[in-house]
């Protein structure tokens, strides 16, 4: 089934139909090699300028960040995790939003475990050049080779398995969590 998907490269904002099948978006990205857009609309990011294709193949490696409208996959394979309040530095995006990692690991263990995009939570993305309002979405996909700069914004909870247990575990301050 072919789903409307938004992306955005270093220099484009790439939106068509694309080649879905049933799950998260985040994991048939993940598998692909290239995304193929169909009735694809390309615009550049620094005019305005744009350009219509029946079809454009993009290089995975090329995009820095995905919109995900829907696609959360299967509520029964979700696993709870901690929110990490992140400002990231992909390209010419600053994106503010939420990390997610498991209760028992270390802080930012999602930009080192997961796979190239990760996703990212009431994400607000600007350019960095301030150069437009900024865009609110629920979730959009990371791609963390992309990513030139982490800042954690939060104090960030550390649970261990019997913290868990017990409640809420003790809230270390991003500075000592890194140190």
């Amino acid at each position: 089934m072919r789903e409307q998907v938004v992306a955005w490269a270093g220099d484009c904002m790439v939106q068509g139909r694309v080649d879905l099948g049933v799950g998260r978006l985040s994991d048939q990205v993940n598998e692909l090699e290239t995304v193929t857009f169909f009735d694809a609309i390309l615009c550049a990011l620094e005019d305005g300028h744009e350009v219509a294709m029946p079809e454009v193949e993009v290089d995975r490696r090329e995009l820095h960040v995905i919109e995900v409208d829907g696609h959360r996959g299967d509520p029964v394979r979700r696993k709870r995790t901690v929110e990490e309040r992140v400002q990231l530095d992909v390209g010419p995006f600053v994106i503010s939003g939420n990390l997610h990692r498991p209760p028992n690991t270390l802080p930012l263990a999602a930009l080192s475990r997961w796979a190239t995009f990760v996703p990212v939570t009431e994400a607000e993305i600007t350019y960095r050049d301030g150069g437009s309002e900024p865009m609110i979405r629920e979730v959009v996909l990371v791609n963390r080779e992309r990513i030139d700069k982490t800042e954690p914004l939060a104090a960030i909870p550390i649970h261990t398995d019997d913290a868990r247990a017990s409640g809420p575990g003790p809230i270390v301050s991003p500075a000592a969590a890194a140190g």
